[in-house]
């Protein structure tokens, strides 16, 4: 199973269809994560028609920010959303060719750090209630540690510290890195968000 998680930052444009089409198809991915969309409603499940997935679950873009769309295929996977905030799409995900189960978080966190800790008390009372394999990922809008910083101001020691209790009190294990250590970037200034 490949699960991919992408920052878009829009979702409007006419080449976004065919751009998202390739990404699947190189990376050969089964369920995708799209994050903040920018775009809801209709013009949205327009949207999710056009990437070639056969099922889609969202939590709606609130104006030019937020969103969480996941689209998978219902023939290799089942999707049921167990519970969602508009920090988060928590979801129990059933591989139909072996029928294992597995809880997967898709994350959008919230650009502040006070609009952070609802997210941070959410993963641990869903941790406190996880029994099955837990993946969570997205966009965290915080990172770490600072080297995963990479220029510009020094970095929000106490976001960090946050992020870091939150990991730690859920027993969360983070991904190896494979390739691009960064995964945001703008004039000379790069993180590792997601």
């Amino acid at each position: 199973m490949i699960i991919a998680s992408w920052n878009c930052r829009g979702a409007g444009s006419r080449s976004f269809p065919l751009n998202v089409k390739n990404i699947i198809n190189k990376y050969h991915i089964d369920i995708l994560c799209l994050l903040e969309p920018r775009i809801s409603g209709d013009r949205a499940d327009r949207v999710c028609r056009r990437l070639g997935f056969s099922h889609w679950i969202r939590v709606e873009s609130t104006g030019f920010s937020r969103g969480i769309w996941v689209l998978w295929n219902n023939d290799a996977f089942g999707i049921t959303c167990l519970t969602s905030t508009t920090q988060l799409l928590h979801c129990q995900v059933t591989d139909r060719s072996n029928n294992v189960m597995s809880i997967v978080t898709f994350v959008y966190g919230e650009t502040s750090q006070t609009g952070r800790l609802a997210l941070w008390t959410s993963l641990r009372s869903l941790a406190a209630n996880t029994t099955l394999p837990w993946l969570v990922l997205g966009d965290f809008n915080i990172y770490l540690s600072p080297n995963d910083k990479l220029g510009g101001a020094d970095p929000p020691w106490t976001s960090m510290q946050h992020f870091k209790d939150c990991i730690d009190d859920v027993e969360l294990v983070e991904a190896k890195i494979q390739g691009e250590k960064y995964t945001w970037e703008r004039k000379g200034l790069k993180e590792r968000l997601d």
